[in-house]
């Protein structure tokens, strides 16, 4: 066989356990998919949370600010009744401290409710940490259990790449990127066997003459289909 179509077909054989590596590796399995998922929704809900009380914060905040500055004008407003001169005067201070009075009261109402959720908040938002923390450990842990599965398929990949680079190296320059678009195009396999006329890469049939030529093992050939490389192997010779 061509020396070019060895060094191929070994090439391609790199490559596809490369791919079998890969894909193993970039399976997650079950019980790191589970932690993962766990540990998602409880972040979810911590921020959702954390986000709420936090505003609840806020809202607190505004609120005081207001119930403090009507409260003060309350207290003027009191003050202001025993210094009026005259009926129309008095009347517009008790209006005027009537919706103060509402509002201080509205205001305390609302500070109530607010101290109530923040207090729910609080005590939720300690729950939730105290989860949030076991699901980040558990999932830090089925990580290092995943990479410590992993090691030998790791180690055989890097083994793998650093062989291929110098398997490349035994191959013309213009015969491994016409093998590395083909890789591309057509599901990482660009160098397929021939057999009884068919390709089986695309198993379409190729014309009579293509496998004679491809049986003569002088120059290397292409699938004029799938445009694949091809190369023939008698059956005791593929056992070999």
């Amino acid at each position: 066989m061509l020396e070019e179509l060895v060094e191929l077909i070994e090439l391609q054989k790199i490559d596809n356990r490369i791919a079998e590596l890969e894909t193993a590796l970039a399976n997650i399995p079950t019980y790191l998919k589970e932690s993962m998922e766990l540990f998602d929704t409880l972040e979810k809900k911590y921020l959702e949370a954390k986000a709420d009380y936090e505003a609840n914060l806020q809202e607190k905040e505004q609120v005081e600010k207001s119930y403090n500055e009507n409260k003060s004008l309350l207290d003027k407003a009191q003050k202001k009744l025993s210094t009026v001169k005259n009926s129309k005067e008095y009347e517009a201070v008790l209006k005027e401290l009537d919706i103060l009075k509402k509002n201080v009261n509205n205001e305390e109402y609302k500070l109530l409710e607010l101290n109530d959720k923040i207090e729910e908040y609080e005590k939720n938002i300690e729950e939730l940490t105290s989860k949030y923390e076991e699901a980040k450990k558990k999932l830090e842990e089925n990580k290092a259990r995943r990479d410590e599965e992993n090691k030998e398929l790791v180690s055989e990949l890097n083994d793998l790449k650093a062989k291929r680079e110098e398997q490349v190296k035994k191959i013309k320059k213009s015969i491994l990127s016409k093998y590395e678009r083909i890789r591309k195009a057509r599901n990482n396999l660009a160098i397929v066997r021939i057999i009884d006329e068919t390709c089986t890469g695309c198993y379409m049939k190729v014309p009579p003459q293509l496998f004679v030529e491809v049986k003569k093992n002088t120059h290397i050939q292409q699938c004029p289909n799938c445009q694949r490389f091809l190369y023939y192997k008698e059956d005791e010779e593929e056992n070999n």
